[in-house]
């Protein structure tokens, strides 16, 4: 029984304390956070890349915290939705890479990577529409442009990019919106 309790906490422990790791508020810290869901990508592991997704969700507490006890659910279940948008579109983009290459008649073997830059207020022309009543303070909305590129000495050529809206919630970077939106403003969806 001692056995199995230690082999355990040796399992155990290490999980927690990387779970628990900070990531410093800064540009290289969004990249480190945002590079390792790429990583498992490229490893063909989903389940550490769901995992790793979800280090980007706002913690459930936070939208009652913000927002009140009467506002929070509900914003909470938008998020949930746009979260899970988030998710699926990122992975997709991930697995475009292939196709993006072929397209540009690239050798499929040249390597991927993804780079990410802070998109500064200069950059940006909107500020966050229609917020709803806060309770708390909003910490401050950090944008970035992740860009996917050929990553072979040379190559350097970007592929595409997005911007996601992000805050800096209990050490970790959490998704607010995409594009420069925060998740409340659901969307445009394209018309057929």
């Amino acid at each position: 029984m001692r056995v199995s309790v230690v082999l355990c906490l040796s399992f155990v422990l290490p999980a927690l304390s990387r779970a628990q790791q900070a990531i410093p508020n800064t540009p290289q810290g969004f990249q480190q956070q945002y590079h390792a869901t790429f990583e498992s990508y490229l490893h063909h592991n989903d389940r550490e890349l769901q995992s790793r997704l979800d280090t980007f969700a706002i913690p459930a507490r936070w939208f009652a915290d913000t927002f009140g006890p009467d506002r929070g659910p509900a914003l909470a279940a938008q998020y949930a939705s746009e979260f899970s948008e988030f998710k699926r579109r990122t992975a997709e983009s991930y697995a475009a890479g292939d196709t993006m290459k072929a397209k540009m008649q690239v050798d499929p073997a040249t390597p991927l990577d993804i780079r990410t830059r802070p998109w500064t207020p200069a950059d940006d022309t909107k500020s966050l529409p229609r917020m709803p009543a806060l309770r708390a303070p909003l910490p401050s909305v950090q944008k970035f442009d992740i860009h996917y590129v050929l990553a072979s000495p040379g190559q350097g050529a970007r592929l595409t990019s997005w911007i996601d809206s992000f805050l800096y919630i209990d050490g970790a970077f959490r998704f607010f919106g995409s594009g420069t939106r925060p998740f409340w403003i659901p969307q445009a969806k394209p018309e057929i």
